[in-house]
């Protein structure tokens, strides 16, 4: 247990209409967890309330996908932005339809945030969350710690860390039974005019360094990470992609056991994609506005 952040917790994309993404992410092949409602403590030392917001999750082995949409118009509208917080949602889809969840993983947050602290890092208190879900037994509640950044500090996206207090409720191995093969979220791809600046600051939250390989900037974690490029050169990574907005966070990749099954599945359904450096890509316009990308497991790096 020393605070090191290690992977990428979750990714997440934020819809108007949550079961429409869902509906299109499973002609992707991914499997989806039931609806799940999320709980906050509004003030310190309060029981957690739910927000009127909901989430459905494609589970792997170490992290997962997070498709969020607001599921009770009534109680959401009964809270301010300010009570929301850093789980405000109409904020980033006033922005957009797409990808503007990163959430980096830690074993020990409480350490995590001392080291923020140490680098003269802005960061909240730590924080509670909880949601239901489903498992063999019944419903039963999952419980995480997070800490989040200043609004300023991260235009790209929702941006915080995380640790799981519950894990085995969440990563349910009977969830990781997805028809396109997936096993693990292992990359996020950031736009931006400002790389250095943005990879410098990941490098502060995560405690990794960073390195800049031809047009673009590399942040590798034990399990995952986070690649920072610009408008200009986001088509080396993701041809023919043009992002949402500046800055964002324009698409994920998660490595499959066989990308035949993913190429089986699409085809299925009917879904354009292309292939590029041994990857295949589903570009945004068929995924809720963010591109996907699929890679073999164990797949060499650019």
């Amino acid at each position: 247990m020393n605070g090191q952040v290690n992977i990428i917790h979750h990714a997440g994309l934020i819809s108007a209409n949550l079961d429409a993404m869902v509906a299109r992410y499973e002609r992707l092949g991914f499997m989806f967890t039931p609806l799940s409602r999320a709980k906050i403590a509004l003030t310190p030392g309060t029981e957690p309330q739910e927000l009127g917001a909901g989430n459905r999750c494609a589970i792997f082995e170490s992290n997962y996908l997070e498709l969020l949409g607001v599921i009770d118009r009534e109680k959401w509208s009964s809270m301010s932005k300010e009570q929301r917080g850093p789980f405000d949602l109409d904020t980033p889809l006033s922005r957009y339809e797409g990808l503007h969840v990163m959430h980096f993983g830690t074993d020990d947050i409480e350490a995590t945030r001392e080291l923020l602290i140490k680098l003269g890092t802005a960061c909240s208190e730590v924080a509670h969350f909880q949601r239901n879900v489903d498992t063999p037994q019944g419903e039963m509640t999952m419980y995480a710690k997070c800490l989040h950044f200043p609004a300023q500090s991260n235009p790209e996206g929702l941006i915080q860390i995380a640790q799981h207090l519950t894990p085995k409720l969440v990563l349910q191995p009977r969830y990781i039974q997805h028809r396109n093969g997936a096993r693990a979220l292992t990359e996020c791809i950031v736009c931006t005019t400002d790389p250095a600046s943005y990879i410098t600051k990941y490098e502060r939250y995560t405690g990794h360094r960073g390195e800049q390989r031809d047009g673009f900037f590399v942040l590798e974690l034990d399990y995952s990470r986070v690649v920072v490029t610009t408008p200009e050169h986001l088509d080396e990574l993701l041809p023919g992609c043009v992002p949402p907005a500046l800055p964002c966070l324009v698409g994920f990749t998660v490595a499959t056991v066989n990308l035949d099954m993913v190429r089986s599945i699409l085809n299925e359904h009917q879904v354009p994609f292309q292939e590029y450096r041994g990857r295949v890509m589903v570009r945004p316009e068929e995924a809720y506005g963010s591109a996907v990308l699929f890679e073999n497991i164990g797949t060499p790096r650019l």
